[in-house]
């Protein structure tokens, strides 16, 4: 692999051509000047470009935060709210004000740091010291848990529901072959063409905004038109209990964090920020737009579900409660077409979007070159699009859906192990903002997140990162692994040891010290490399 080298550092801003000098933690930057003379940190830009503009930047976020849940959740939260219609819209009404909170979070950082990476940059800025510990930590948990494998797995089911298989579970490994080919598609639409799989991915999108209209459509033709048949279930008072003994303290913070789960996503759209057209501009509008359409959108579906179910009709149907009313709306078979169909379409656009975003947080772990292998691939070749980091993510993927077995507990285990990764390093973004408007006192952010909803979101990240070791913990494990937290936090322990050996330990062992090489590659981009030069 040819490259060329350009440099130029913070302490003098002259731009030097050919080997770049060797340049120790974090004192130099790579920069680049522009035709006008203004200088610029090349990491921010990618060879492919900014070519997202708002709706696909909101296709991004819908896609990520509209999937299954609203169709299998609704039934568990009803439940444990006792069956109380003013609490369960007060959940939902507080996850979304939640979520609020976490975007606006995120928009703080990003105004600050408005480039590909997302929390990784949010967090490496933040937490500084020991030196490079968060970074290599982060980046190497995010590559070893870079996976889209629930949105794969539902696909492959409401396929087969969709085109007229009656039984799932006697086919679940054929359900296994269309989750391994819609991550493998998706792999290749990405790899082959960036513009052409920013197309598809929107086409998707927008057909994922009609799913939207409908369930909006739903919501209202249930309220003003249809006539449910019991006339009891719609006399109750919305204050009133409809199994008062259902309703405590633990139920409630379990439909909370059900609730808030279904609006994850929100989050993610910063990992690709260096192709997005005016970044801080695009997502400050697009973000809160997105979540507010998707408040809507939960708000209409959940209207529908209570005037057209009885609370033992939900209660009864549990995660297929979408299923039953689909199926009363429009009969039991036209209704589980639709449905079935709905939740593909729906999965299939996440799986492209998943990938998309986790290619290109791959690319910026490897752009820091942190990793064995990095700069291979954190390489855009042959078609100028990450292939390799795209790979990466595939092959992940495909592994734990080939290794997982078809049906049991395996899956929920490994979501969960994820998930609970997820919210530690969230919990970091939440603290790490105090700490970082104090190092940047003197300066004003184009978007501020408010204080009151950032200590809010440490509260309820505290209280599930602790939730899971209360109890009994025979349903968070499976097998032989431990629970699901202990695995979790037990691989963020392996990533610190990594950083620990490679750049603390071995370096004192042996008389050495890592330097920077600040390098581009023939494929335009800009990347590190870490060179030992002994004392």
């Amino acid at each position: 692999m040819s490259e060329s080298f350009k440099l130029v550092t913070r302490k003098d801003h002259d731009l030097e051509q050919g080997e770049p000098e060797e340049l120790g933690y974090g004192s130099f930057s790579s920069m680049e000047i522009d035709r006008a003379g203004i200088l610029v940190d090349a990491f921010v830009e990618v060879p492919q470009g900014r070519h997202l503009g708002l709706f696909s930047t909101m296709v991004l976020f819908v896609s990520r935060m509209v999937g299954s849940g609203i169709f299998a959740t609704p039934s568990s939260i009803f439940v444990n709210c006792g069956g109380n219609v003013l609490i369960y819209f007060g959940v939902w009404l507080l996850a979304a004000l939640l979520s609020f909170a976490g975007l606006f979070l995120f928009l703080e950082f990003g105004s600050w740091l408005p480039r590909s990476g997302g929390r990784k940059n949010f967090l490496e800025q933040t937490y500084t010291k020991p030196k490079l510990m968060m970074s290599v930590t982060f980046a190497a948990y995010t590559v070893l848990t870079g996976f889209t494998m629930s949105n794969a797995i539902v696909f492959g089911k409401y396929f087969l529901s969709a085109i007229g298989y009656q039984s799932i579970s006697d086919h679940s490994n054929l359900s296994k072959y269309i989750s391994i080919a819609a991550v493998v598609t998706g792999v290749t639409i990405h790899g082959l063409s960036v513009k052409a799989g920013v197309r598809i991915q929107n086409f998707l999108g927008g057909l994922k905004f009609v799913l939207i209209a409908i369930m909006c459509v739903l919501g209202l033709y249930s309220v003003f038109f249809y006539n449910s048949p019991i006339e009891e279930a719609s006399s109750i008072p919305i204050y009133a209990f409809q199994d008062e003994a259902m309703a405590t303290t633990s139920s409630l913070a379990t439909a909370f964090i059900n609730a808030f789960f279904c609006f994850t996503g929100w989050d993610s759209v910063h990992a690709v920020a260096s192709e997005i057209k005016n970044p801080v501009r695009t997502l400050k509008i697009a973000g809160p737009a997105s979540l507010a359409v998707c408040f809507i959108c939960y708000s209409m579906m959940n209207l529908a579900y209570l005037k057209v179910l009885t609370y033992e009709e939900i209660k009864q149907a549990g995660p297929l409660v979408g299923s039953m009313l689909f199926a009363k709306l429009f009969g039991p078979h036209l209704g589980a077409k639709l449905l079935s169909s709905s939740v593909a379409l729906s999965t299939a656009s996440n799986i492209l979007v998943v990938l998309y975003g986790v290619s290109r947080m791959n690319q910026e772990v490897f752009r820091e070159g942190y990793l064995p292998f990095s700069i291979p691939l954190a390489s855009n070749k042959p078609w100028n699009s990450p292939l390799p980091a795209l790979l990466v993510c595939g092959t992940l993927s495909v592994l734990w859906l080939t290794l997982l077995p078809a049906e049991g507990a395996s899956y929920d285990y490994l979501v969960s192990m994820e998930g609970y990764g997820n919210q530690f390093f969230l919990l970091l973004v939440a603290v790490g903002i105090f700490i970082y408007r104090r190092k940047r006192k003197d300066e004003v952010p184009d978007t501020k997140a408010p204080s009151i909803g950032v200590i809010a979101l440490i509260l309820v990240s505290t209280y599930l990162l602790a939730a899971p070791f209360l109890g009994d913990q025979v349903s968070n494990s499976i097998s032989i692994l431990p629970p699901y937290q202990i695995t979790a936090l037990s691989l963020i322990i392996v990533c610190f040891l990594f950083w620990l050996v490679k750049f603390f330990l071995l370096p004192r062992m042996f008389g050495y010290v890592h330097k920077q090489r600040i390098i581009t590659l023939s494929d335009g981009l800009v990347v590190t490399k870490w060179v030992k030069c002994y004392l």
